[in-house]
């Protein structure tokens, strides 16, 4: 087992910039909301290409979508093929917009062909201006590798509000002599609010060449990470 050190830099979460990424407003006055989608790494360095067909995107404002049809607000129906592999380190695909009512929205459907939902159930706040809400579709916890070249798709998502999201920036170094550590993947946890224990897993990154790791689109507050080498395999 090789042990490295995590160095951290700009740990802070920084905020975006509106008037880069925010959406225009409508010709009668109403803002409208665009649906973004992104790509926490995936951990697997044999694969070149994780292609998904996505159908309709669309908001509700239930959370509880296990009893009857709640009320969906469809933003967007590209039915078009994303490469995920090309939406990674907080780049991302304009999936559609559409003029959505003000409201607090709690659960976010994407459907995939084949037919196929996946639910993101975070509550996001959408004013009269509309928002940018980002899809991060964490591709190395939604395809599960058997070993022998097949996968199960449990697909695994989150969704967020761009405005007043940030970053978490690093870079790993190993303890024995300072060199870079790559392709690593890097979790990020919420950190729990007392105790060692590792909190619930939010999100995954990769380490670039030089050991330098990207996790973008997070909240502001307390994050745990924990890095762990697939070549050297270290935990």
């Amino acid at each position: 087992m090789k042990g490295f050190g995590l160095a951290l830099g700009l740990a802070a979460l920084a905020g975006c910039n509106a008037a880069e990424i925010g959406p225009g407003a409508g010709p009668d006055g109403d803002g409208k909301t665009s649906v973004f989608l992104t790509d926490a790494p995936f951990p697997f360095d044999q694969i070149t290409r994780v292609d998904i067909h996505v159908k309709e995107i669309a908001l509700s404002p239930s959370a509880d979508t296990s009893e009857g049809a709640p009320d969906w607000v469809v933003v967007a129906s590209p039915d078009r093929t994303f490469n995920l592999l090309d939406l990674q380190n907080g780049s991302t695909a304009l999936l559609g917009e559409a003029v959505v009512p003000p409201g607090q929205y709690r659960a976010v459907r994407l459907v995939f062909d084949p037919s196929l939902f996946a639910l993101v159930e975070e509550a996001m706040a959408i004013g009269e201006n509309g928002e940018d809400i980002v899809v991060d579709f964490d591709v190395g916890r939604s395809f599960l590798y058997d070993g022998s070249a097949e996968f199960t798709f449990l697909p695994h998502l989150r969704a967020i509000v761009r405005a007043g999201s940030g970053e978490v920036t690093g870079r790993l170094l190993r303890a024995a002599d300072d060199a870079p550590v790559a392709r690593a993947v890097v979790s990020v946890h919420i950190a729990p609010d007392s105790g060692a224990q590792v909190g619930p897993l939010l999100a995954t990154t990769r380490s670039a060449a030089d050991g330098r790791f990207t996790a973008s689109f997070l909240r502001p507050g307390r994050y745990q990470l924990v890095a762990e080498d697939l070549e050297r395999d270290v935990t």
